[in-house]
Order: C-alpha cells, then structure tokens, then sequence
C-alpha cells in the first residue's frame, strides 16, 4: 500500500515513527510522511525509506483568517490547512491508506479518509486526554498568558478530549497503541471492538541499543543512577529521586544521580531542590544530547529509572527507556505504576518502588549498590528479555500484520464497489 503518516511536528525527531517506517517498507509498502515545515529543511526529501513532506501548517493560524481558521478547528477537530494539503498529496501520492499519529491528528485524517475512499489508520502513542490532563495540572502560571492556550482550554476541556478520543477509534479503520492497558481502555472506555486494535510498543531495535558503538562520557568509579528521557514536567516523579540522595550518599558515598535531558521548567525546579538538598556534588544534569550518544550514558550507568507518578496516562503507557535500559542489561528501578510494574516483575528486570518514595527509592539504589551480583542478574533478565520479546523487531511484525488486514478490507471494499456498478 501506499501510506501517508501525518505528523504534526517536525519529521525527522520521532524514533518511533522511523521505526515503523522501516518496518513498513521492508514489507513492501511505499510510505510518505507529511509533517510541519522548519528553516533548513526542503519542502520533500527523502528520509531513511520514507519521502517526507513538509508544508508550514503552523503559518496557517497567523493574523485574523488563522485565528478564524483556528477557532474552525477547534470546534471541529478538522485542520483545515492539513486538508488542503492532503487533497493534493492523496491524488497525487496515489495514497491507499492515512496513518494518523497521536488524537489530534485523527479527525483530520477521517475527514480526508472519507473524501477520498480511503482508510485510516490511528496511531495512538498515549492516552491523550489523560495527557492533556497531567500536562494542564502541571503548566505555570506564564502558560496563562499564551492566547491559544487558554483557547485550547476553554474550547476543550478534558471530558470534550473524551468525547473526541471516543469518536475517532471508533471510526478508524484499525486501532494501534503502545500497551496492553491502553487497549483495554479503548475497548472498554470507548466501545472499540477489540479485534480492530493492534498493540505495537515503544519496543527497542537491538541494532540501535543492544549492540551499539559506545563513547567514554567519564563516571567510572561513581555508582551511577541515571534518567534518560525529556524533563516534561512532575509527573516523571524526579523530585522524589532528589529527596533519596542525602540518604543514598549516607551509604554510598560515590553515588551519582546522572540525569540525561532537558525541560527548562522542570530542571530549574529539580536544580532548586537539590541545592536546597546540599547534594549538587552528586547530581549531575547533561541537557540535551543527541540520540547517538544515549545507549553511551546508559552504559556509564549502574541502575536506571523511570520514576513516574501515577497518573491516567502514565498508567496506560510506557516509555521507549524502559526498554532501552533493559536492552543494555541495566538493572531498572520503577514506579508501580500498571505496565512498569508488569514488565518488570514479568521480567525480573529490577524493582518496583511506590511513586513519590524517597524512602523507598534509596532503599533500592543502596541494596543493588551493595549487591552487585544481584544488580548484574537484573540487567541480564532484562537483556534476555528484550532479545525474547521487548524489540522491534517482534513487535514491527504486528504493525506489518495491521496493515496486511486493512489491505484485505480494503480490496474486499473495491471489489464489493466494482460489482455494484456491473
């Protein structure tokens, strides 16, 4: 088939679409990527196996016709300059099928979907009303003054985002998310017959992280406990690991809290705290860096976490770390939140602490400090597991199957339209 993902964000940035474009076209399929516009970058090109078109979508909501078309879409869902530029990718592409990634984007490729008599595909990568929710509790008081903010707000609270999110897997073609726990949401919050959605997790390649080319980033005679990942506000649950260092460093006086990322907001905050904890000798924050140089810093690490708060979202999601750690044979500490929780004690990968523990946080790094052999059996259970079942390579298989069942409805459908007109 010939498909066209729709991204609304700058493509190349997202480690998961990239790999589902491999795997696609590996199968055969011709897959196109339409994203946001940024200086620099050519309006098409092409990009590992897939050909990517950007058009400046963000400049369709300058002046008074943007904020008049920006307030159409936020009564319908529908982005109206998208539209416009699928009417002319789709015949033109020849597209047979649109992959829509994250909710925002699925109403928009419906309505193009049934414009054109093609399918639609449903990428939900999280639970995204739980999200706009975790993200809103934890926004400053700055984020009042941004004018389409307080629109998207008012306009759409989370119980509408609901509604949105109930309309759109229930339209779509074909269902695909990241855990066993968001399938069960959308099944039995939102109506979707289950045999429509398909699970395909942040899983990791092994090419990229079980066997990669590694760098000296320093901290060799340091306990290392480390945070990979984007500092996108409370909920990653950072400030309880702060407040266990004082008593981590009681123990292990060469320990370090390595944190690998940024988020302004939230980094200035977690900084704060540790000043405030004395510990600033034992914490270390890099900023961003670029994605080569990860599988490095987690190698240089002897424990790592995701720490997250329990959350709607965070219970019915998990993030690409937790796979890359264990594919690194790093021993994970996590929070007990559902799919954490049940990957590691299913794989024996780590432990689970209570989330907003600091208590029980030190209790853990200081045990797998103190016993090693422990800590290198719960790194090679999660190596073991991920080479097993955790890769994309398994689960690339899944979104290789989705596709060959819309194939099927798809030519049933032409069939079914061609003895119509006989």
């Amino acid at each position: 088939m010939r498909i066209c993902m729709l991204l609304n964000a700058v493509y190349p940035t997202d480690i998961r679409l990239a790999k589902e474009v491999k795997s696609l076209t590996a199968d055969g399929h011709t897959v196109f990527i339409l994203s946001e516009a940024d200086e620099g970058l050519p309006d098409r090109e092409e990009v590992g196996s897939a050909t990517v078109i950007r058009r400046p979508f963000q400049a369709a909501y300058a002046g008074l016709d943007g904020a008049v078309a920006g307030a159409r879409t936020l009564t319908t869902g529908v982005v109206e300059s998208w539209m416009r530029a699928l009417d002319d990718v789709v015949p033109e592409e020849g597209i047979e099928a649109l992959h829509a990634h994250d909710l925002p984007m699925v109403h928009t490729a419906l309505a193009a979907g049934e414009r054109h008599g093609i399918p639609v595909v449903a990428d939900l990568h999280e639970n995204w009303p739980e999200a706009v929710k975790q993200y809103r509790r934890g926004s400053s008081l700055g984020s009042l003054t941004n004018l389409r903010y307080l629109a998207d707000r008012v306009t759409r609270p989370v119980f509408r985002w609901k509604r949105i999110e109930r309309d759109a897997v229930r339209r779509a073609d074909r269902v695909v998310t990241v855990t066993d726990e968001a399938a069960d949401h959308y099944v039995e919050n939102c109506g979707v017959d289950r045999s429509k959605v398909d699970i395909v997790s942040n899983y990791v390649s092994m090419d990229t992280f079980g066997d990669a080319d590694l760098r000296d980033v320093g901290f060799e005679d340091e306990f290392v406990v480390s945070y990979v990942g984007t500092l996108g506000g409370p909920h990653r649950g950072l400030d309880a690991v702060v407040r266990a260092m004082p008593a981590v460093v009681d123990r292990v006086p060469n320990a370090r809290l390595l944190v690998v990322g940024n988020g302004e907001e939230y980094r200035c905050r977690l900084e704060s705290l540790v000043s405030e904890l004395g510990v600033g000798d034992h914490v270390t924050f890099t900023g961003r860096v670029p994605f080569d140089d990860v599988p490095s810093y987690i190698a240089a690490s002897d424990v790592c976490l995701v720490p997250h708060q329990s959350t709607g979202h965070t219970e019915t999601t998990v993030p690409h770390k937790l796979f890359q750690y264990m594919a690194m044979s790093r021993p994970v500490v996590v929070t007990d939140v559902a799919p954490l929780r049940r990957i590691v004690r299913e794989t024996d990968a780590g432990m689970v602490v209570r989330p907003d523990d600091p208590a029980g946080f030190a209790l853990a790094f200081v045990e797998l400090a103190e016993d090693e052999t422990r800590a290198r059996t719960l790194g090679q259970n999660g190596r073991r597991a991920v080479e097993r079942t955790y890769n994309w390579e398994r689960t690339g298989r899944t979104l290789r199957e989705c596709y060959r069942k819309l194939s099927d409805v798809s030519d049933e459908s032409k069939r079914s339209t061609e003895l119509s007109t006989v």
